[in-house]
């Protein structure tokens, strides 16, 4: 098993939505320094705070950065994205609730592929 789970994930996802480490760093109010050390798995432990400021900045869950093998870093199509931003001016009660409901839709509305 990968012990760098959430440095590959974390650049996986950074690469997907094409931002250097520097505009990570900035995002996340961290140091390029501390971003480059987690990506390169020198940096075995990471606070819960700073892992959410890079998900966040990331725009992607905590939850995806720390599991393996998630296809959920690649890119989201433009509806998708539009839909994350619009969930993340809520809070995250709000942004829960409203996820709920998309959710329930969708599983009440069976589209066949």
């Amino acid at each position: 098993m990968n012990e760098n789970i959430i440095g590959n994930n974390i650049a996986k996802r950074r690469h997907a939505l094409n931002i250097s480490q520097e505009k990570l760093a900035e995002a996340s109010d961290l140091s390029i320094n501390y971003i480059s050390r987690i990506e390169r798995g020198a940096s075995k432990h990471i606070s819960a705070e700073s892992l959410y400021r890079i998900s966040k900045s990331l725009n992607i869950s905590m939850e995806t950065l720390m599991e393996d093998g998630h296809s959920d870093l690649i890119n989201p199509g433009p509806q998708q994205e539009r839909l994350i931003n619009y969930l993340q001016n809520f809070n995250l009660e709000k942004s829960e609730t409203l996820s709920k409901h998309i959710l329930d839709l969708l599983m009440n509305y069976h589209i066949e592929l």
